[in-house]
């Protein structure tokens, strides 16, 4: 039996299923590890998300009224860059913004003249909230040293940059309980400068707050000593930083100190921040802590530090603290923080919230309809510098307009350009619904690693502009796409890619007018030089000749957990979507390149570049995202797909909010035409789930506020002849008569049939000369579209005490 037979095997038919639907009871995303019974599991995530920090802003000061979580992470040479993301429950996060479109419009950042920022450019960013201002900081280690960026609306608003004109390694934006702003900074030194009220200048530098050498001995520091993050708790200023002694793993050492600049303000100028080490346990370092707060007015502390889970990458874990009566913190169960080990949730949500937030993903499927919405940082301005006259070869790229220009096209926050996108080469409005790559530029083989002092250099690949891509997640993940390559030149390729600078792809080549299907694969050792060609040749026994072909569908299965520590990626084919087959066996391994080139988890990404002439395009259909890999040998199920479709028909639009009501719809209407169809993968089902569950969540936590019948209510307390009296009326400012009923501690009235405009009144007495204060309630029933609706309403009454009527002689 050939493969293709054996892939087929597996169709989903079209229609409805065959028995009644199961209850809809949407599943986790593939982002979360929330277990749906209180509890998680670490790492959260189960993707690359390294260099954490994370802010609270409290109940008070938000439009929310909840306590509000956002968390920002490195992501080096991509674009859009900083990204924003935000959480309810510490667990679920969602990415809601990015700090900046492009870190810089110069070469290295745009892959412009052999220049690149591969694990360089932005990193280690630090969040800060203050007087209604919300502050990141980071160094970029290859385009001017470290930023200051701010806005008032860290969801929705454009960000101002600083430029802070000096490098400030894994800076921590502090300020201190008197307002003054502090960066801290440092490798083995731990130093801190002071900023300018205003936090666009340093004007004051205090080198060697604490060292490691101020340690030594300790068996629990040594070798790195960084990513220093300053908390004030409990009259103390406390810090969290990632250490690596010889022969261990790494660890979180944590320093205290009654004096936040330490020997330079202490007496005698001696070191005031002694230490301890509070979590070695299974790699989990480098973070954040976090504050919860407790009904009772207490504020714990939680640690969010991240675990080395290459090639995923750098991986968050919440992880809470007991603390001790003489301030110091014990992280995890006595200290031990398992990998997959399960903790109770910090913070609990309705059942209907949270089964929204478990929803939440920062990885998803998309259909490329162009109907992400809008932010600020896509219209990020710059100001072009102009060309050099003379000087320079004809060939010399320059940024241009036109290149950085918003392009109209809007893309889902979850995916980011492998180095800043030139603009004029992408769409998603060329052709509706898909995503259109064109080649600028023709590969030179001329690129080189800068940050590598062999100058090692670039593949092909890694040259290529406009890669887009997100992140992968694990154990095991399955991405699927449908080109269409009839625009493609000769000379271009184009593919999916799982990729770090050891890569997998599968891709179409154009040579001389025929299209081959085939996959590359790049391991270690890393040459130094390199025959590009050579290295991405087809390897032998996986290519297929596509002949008249003009669209091909093409699938990765990632297999993260055969064994830990390594990725073997299978690749797949399909001319119609529905019988696949393999292309050769798995290829691999790909595992953490030790020169840190790239210094980030692998990424699945579309990619398109010429060899020969540029003004080649492919266009890409879909990006559907699945857990299930072929080789798991699972039939596929429809039972969630099928759930959610039945939930969805029992909803009322007239109990959800307009906006909210259509995007479920869309989903629905999706996910119903899929259904209606056949199916080739589990990716072609669980796509269109996720998005209507996704939709079906939202809508549960948006209802629409009950209808109400109009009503103005007002009570008073008076005294008539001594005696004290409650008074209630209500007005009926609906527009069809209504029933109401006055209600207070000394009496009931019902009043039927009041008419729009007029007055239900009634004076209760006490029967006493004083009454104190109060409340009346009213209720208020009548027609609203159609359905009795009954409003009830409080209204508060002073006390009143009063006088003995006077007697007439």
């Amino acid at each position: 039996m050939t493969a293709s037979v054996l892939l087929g095997a597996g169709l989903v038919s079209p229609g409805n299923p065959a028995h009644a639907a199961e209850p809809w009871s949407p599943r986790s995303s593939y982002t979360s590890t929330d277990r749906g019974d209180g509890t998680y599991t670490v790492p959260l995530l189960r993707a690359d998300v390294p260099d954490i920090g994370v802010e609270r802003v409290p109940a008070a000061e938000n439009a929310e009224g909840r306590d509000i979580y956002y968390m920002i992470s490195t992501t080096m040479h991509l674009s859009p860059g900083a990204p924003i993301m935000k959480s309810y429950d510490l667990v679920n996060w969602e990415i809601v913004n990015y700090v900046f479109d492009r870190a810089s419009i110069g070469d290295s950042f745009s892959l412009r003249n052999g220049q690149n920022s591969y694990g360089q450019g932005q990193w280690a960013s630090s969040l800060r909230y203050h007087d209604g201002t919300f502050y990141v900081a980071f160094n970029t280690n290859n385009l001017g040293g470290a930023y200051i960026y701010r806005t008032d609306d860290i969801e929705n608003g454009a960000w101002q940059r600083t430029a802070l004109g000096r490098g400030l390694h894994d800076p921590s934006l502090f300020f201190d309980v008197d307002g003054t702003p502090y960066i801290f900074y440092g490798n083995a030194n731990i130093s801190a400068v002071r900023l300018n009220p205003g936090l666009t200048a340093i004007v004051q530098d205090y080198p060697n707050v604490f060292t490691a050498s101020d340690y030594a001995g300790q068996p629990f520091i040594g070798g790195l000593f960084e990513g220093a993050q300053f908390f004030h708790i409990n009259g103390h200023y406390y810090v969290v930083v990632i250490t690596w002694p010889a022969g261990q793993g790494r660890q979180v050492v944590m320093l205290r100190s009654p004096e936040l600049l330490g020997r330079h303000t202490s007496e005698g100028g001696v070191n005031t921040y002694e230490a301890r080490g509070v979590l070695n346990s299974n790699g989990f370092a480098q973070g954040s802590l976090v504050p919860i707060a407790r009904e009772d007015g207490r504020t714990d502390w939680h640690g969010m530090f991240f675990r080395d889970t290459f090639p995923i990458g750098r991986i968050p874990a919440l992880i809470p603290a007991t603390w001790s009566e003489d301030g110091w913190p014990t992280f995890g169960t006595d200290g031990v923080v398992p990998v997959e080990g399960a903790f109770a949730k910090p913070i609990a949500l309705d059942p209907e919230q949270e089964r929204f937030e478990r929803q939440k993903s920062i990885v998803v499927s998309d259909d490329f309809a162009n109907d992400a919405p809008h932010k600020a940082y896509m219209d990020e301005e710059w100001t072009i510098p102009a060309a050099p006259v003379v000087g320079q070869p004809p060939t010399t790229e320059h940024p241009t307009e036109d290149e950085i220009r918003p392009n109209g096209s809007r893309l889902d926050m979850a995916w980011e350009w492998n180095h800043a996108p030139d603009n004029r080469y992408w769409s998603l409005t060329d052709r509706a619904g898909w995503l259109r790559l064109t080649t600028g530029k023709v590969v030179t083989g001329d690129y080189v690693y800068t940050k590598l002092s062999n100058r090692a250099e670039l593949a092909w690949f890694e040259e290529a502009r406009n890669t887009l891509s997100q992140r992968t997640f694990g154990p095991r993940q399955s991405a699927e796409t449908r080109m269409d390559i009839s625009g493609m030149r000769d000379g271009d390729v184009a593919g999916l890619a799982a990729y770090n600078r050891g890569l997998s792809y599968v891709a179409v080549k154009r040579v001389g007018g025929v299209n081959t299907l085939g996959v590359v694969n790049r391991g270690q050792p890393f040459a130094v030089d390199l025959d590009q060609a050579t290295l991405e040749t087809f390897l032998p026994g996986t290519t297929v000749p596509l002949g008249d072909a003009t669209e091909v569908h093409v699938k990765a299965d990632l297999d993260f957990a055969a064994p830990t520590g390594q990725l073997w990626t299978t690749f797949h084919y399909s001319l119609d979507g529905l019988t696949w087959t393999q292309l050769g066996n798995r290829v691999g391994p790909q595992t953490l390149d030790g020169s840190l080139a790239h210094f980030m988890g692998h990424r699945v990404g579309l990619f398109t570049y010429a060899t020969q002439q540029r003004g080649g395009h492919v266009d890409f259909d879909h990006y559907l995202l699945s857990d299930t890999l072929t080789a798991q040998n699972r039939p596929l199920t429809t039972a969630a797909l099928d759930a959610a479709i039945a939930y969805a028909a029992t909803l009322d639009e007239s109990d959800h909010p307009a906006d909210a009501w259509a995007a479920m719809r869309a989903a629905l209407t999706a996910a119903t035409t899929a259904r209606a169809g056949r199916f080739g993968t589990q990716n072609q089902i669980d796509a269109p789930e996720r998005a209507l569950s996704y939709q079906l969540a939202r809508l549960a936590v948006l209802r629409s506020a009950p209808p109400e019948v109009p009503v103005t209510v007002t009570a008073q307390a008076r005294c008539v002849a001594g005696t004290a009296y409650v008074a209630v009326q209500a007005r009926n400012d609906h527009t069809a008569p209504v029933d109401v009923v006055l209600e207070t501690a000394y009496g009931q009235r019902s009043v039927p049939d009041v008419a729009p405009g007029a007055n239900a009144y009634q004076q209760f007495t006490t029967r006493t000369a004083a009454a104190p204060a109060g409340t009346a309630t009213v209720r208020v029933t009548g027609a609203v579209d159609g359905r009795d609706v009954t409003t009830v309403r409080d209204v508060a009454y002073p006390a009143v005490t009063c006088a003995a009527p006077r007697r007439t002689p």
